[in-house]
């Protein structure tokens, strides 16, 4: 059991440092990796955060993860300053693909979540390796798509 343990950590923090050699090359786009970031009491996750720095790479990022185009209503909001959000699932090895399914269930051992901030112009990139993680995540990304004015 403790083996199958250390194979999911291991795992988990791979695929993490692939997603973050994957795009800290780039110049045009911030990219930060966080371990154990704490989503609730006692649960973390791991996550990449990708930040556009200009209208170009912002661009780069909404067609490179196929992201959806904010409504007028939405691009109002945003410039208001209120926050609009997402989030979808994602294959883990590749998050511009769409989560890999298995017997027409999405395989949550090779999946990630993809959230993202239209104000902030970043998307973020769960990877969990607990049904209680993913659980909390999908919990914490539903209360950032609540609308939330900029301080």
């Amino acid at each position: 059991m403790l083996f199958l343990l250390l194979l999911v950590y291991a795992t988990s923090v791979v695929a993490q440092t692939d997603l973050y050699n994957r795009y800290s090359g780039r110049t045009d786009v911030r990219v930060a990796s966080v371990t154990n970031f704490t989503l609730d009491t006692g649960i973390t996750a791991d996550v990449t955060l990708l930040e556009a720095i200009d209208d170009q790479s912002w661009q780069w990022l909404c067609s490179t993860f196929g992201l959806a185009t904010p409504t007028k209503e939405q691009e109002q909001q945003i410039a208001d300053g209120w926050d609009v959000t997402m989030f979808t699932q994602r294959s883990r090895q590749d998050p511009t693909k769409p989560a890999p399914v298995v017997d027409e269930h999405i395989d949550q051992n090779n999946s990630c979540y993809l959230g993202v901030s239209y104000l902030s112009r970043t998307v973020y990139i769960f990877c969990c390796s607990t049904e209680k993680q993913s659980d909390v995540i999908i919990a914490y990304l539903i209360r950032k798509m609540s609308s939330v004015r900029n301080q």
